[in-house]
């Protein structure tokens, strides 16, 4: 009978530990990387714009700037300030990555999102991938004091396996055993290397086939806190993602869809052709990304419109404009106003017929 008890607390330990992981103490912030370390093509970039308006962009995880780019370029291309950062850990050699956390990550862009705020007459924040993860803790964080202008993720997580919309979804089932793999094995090589035509078709530049298994745990675990902070988000929010996205299960689009209180919220998801990429790198995929660009380009348009229009209704009234709002009496022309201001829910582009 004892043994039996032995066995099972033992079990139960093991699965304690595998899912919360040994405890640790805080890392300090790692100092940024020189340039002459980084990989080639993993710069982080400033394509400054004239409309006064920014886009702060963050790439995914073991991923670079250099996955973004293409988006950062096209908004420069529309008049607006792109700014692709690069995450602490990332860009230089695997190792630098074992030292971060997704505290770290967080803790940079917001960062870096305050400081920039400033600048500009508006900025939205923009994730791929663990960068939309990341972006949705910094809008939660800052819902009541210094909101952006719009929200905006591709393929990005907030689960991988777990009960979620009503049904049991395991999506990476390696990442169910990081907690005790980490200790073991630190660092992970999975995969090999990709053929020619598959890196043309879609290209990307970081950490590749190589996972630090401590950074992606402090990932996994922090994602219950960015679920929790969902509805604190009202911001305009856009999401875009792959239904056969083979990183990323797509329940996770219609999760973060339901779980933000943004009044203005629009989603596109289609079926990528079946190739040998894994349909989760929307933004340097040569058969989709111009079609993510004009979904974000009529997201964008239409959020700053709405906003241009916003300060005519928060104007001060005068004295009979109170007094005909005391009353109960309004001016059909305010009201037809007040509809044509109404935020747009479910608008589609005309990209998004299919």
């Amino acid at each position: 009978m004892v043994w039996i008890w032995f066995a099972f607390f033992g079990i139960v330990g093991l699965l304690l530990i595998n899912h919360f992981g040994l405890p640790e103490e805080p890392l300090p912030m790692p100092a940024a990387p020189e340039q002459t370390s980084l990989i080639e093509n993993a710069q982080p970039y400033r394509y400054e714009g004239s409309s006064g308006v920014a886009f702060l962009i963050c790439h995914g995880y073991g991923g670079s700037p250099f996955n973004t780019r293409p988006l950062g370029k096209y908004l420069h291309s529309l008049g607006h300030t792109a700014i692709g950062v690069l995450l602490p850990g990332h860009g230089t050699d695997i190792k630098d990555m074992q030292q971060t956390r997704f505290y770290h990550w967080e803790e940079y862009l917001e960062r870096r999102y305050l400081k920039e705020r400033s600048r500009y007459r508006q900025i939205f924040l923009v994730g791929f991938s663990m960068g939309g993860t990341v972006s949705l803790r910094v809008a939660a964080k800052n819902a009541d004091s210094f909101r952006p202008a719009g929200l905006i993720t591709i393929s990005s997580p907030v689960f991988f396996n777990g009960f979620y919309n009503g049904k049991l979804i395991i999506h990476q089932y390696t990442l169910m055993f990081t907690g005790l793999l980490k200790i073991f094995k630190p660092l992970l090589t999975v995969g090999g290397k990709r053929p020619v035509s598959t890196e043309k078709l879609n290209p990307w530049v970081g950490y590749r086939y190589t996972y630090a298994l401590d950074a992606l745990h402090s990932f996994k675990r922090a994602m219950p806190l960015v679920r929790k902070g969902l509805p604190r988000v009202t911001v305009p929010y856009c999401s875009i993602m792959a239904a056969n996205d083979r990183t990323v299960s797509a329940e996770n689009q219609a999760y973060i869809y339901n779980n933000v209180n943004s009044r203005e919220k629009r989603a596109l998801m289609f079926i990528l052709p079946p190739d040998m990429t894994s349909m989760h790198s929307l933004l340097t995929h040569k058969r989709v990304n111009q079609r993510v660009f004009r979904y974000i380009h009529s997201f964008i348009e239409d959020t700053l419109h709405d906003q241009r229009r916003a300060p005519q209704f928060q104007q001060k009234r005068g004295f009979w404009s109170q007094l005909r709002g005391w009353l109960g009496v309004g001016s059909r022309r305010g009201e037809r106003d007040l509809l044509q201001a109404r935020p747009r829910l479910g608008r589609r582009s005309p990209d998004a017929k299919s």
